[in-house]
């Protein structure tokens, strides 16, 4: 069976563009959330650092989120990086807990 893949993004607003960065990346959420490989897709900015924001995301497999990565929403990821902000950090990591915790 497939291992859950989490991504982490980590993301600067470049020279100020943080209302640009914000409305961009808040655009990707509505088309990703209904990828069929999508399990969470979460998307905070920093309170300190408003030009810091960080995805947090989990797909049911890493060939779900590799999908995703060719969509048109991400190839205009690609357009405007480095433009109006940068990534800074990607981790995809494996989750090896249960999905869904028990509390």
């Amino acid at each position: 069976m497939p291992e859950q893949l989490t991504v982490i993004a980590h993301l600067r607003a470049l020279n100020g563009q943080i209302e640009e960065t914000r409305a961009f990346l808040t655009g990707l959420i509505a088309p990703t959330r209904t990828e069929p490989g999508c399990v969470e897709y979460w998307l905070h900015q920093d309170n300190d650092d408003p030009a810091e924001f960080t995805f947090y995301e989990n797909w049911t497999n890493r060939a779900e989120w590799d999908i995703h990565m060719t969509l048109p929403h991400l190839a205009a990821f690609a357009d405007v990086r480095d433009k109006v902000f940068e990534l800074q950090k990607l981790r995809l990591m494996t989750m090896i807990s249960d999905a869904v915790s028990a509390r």
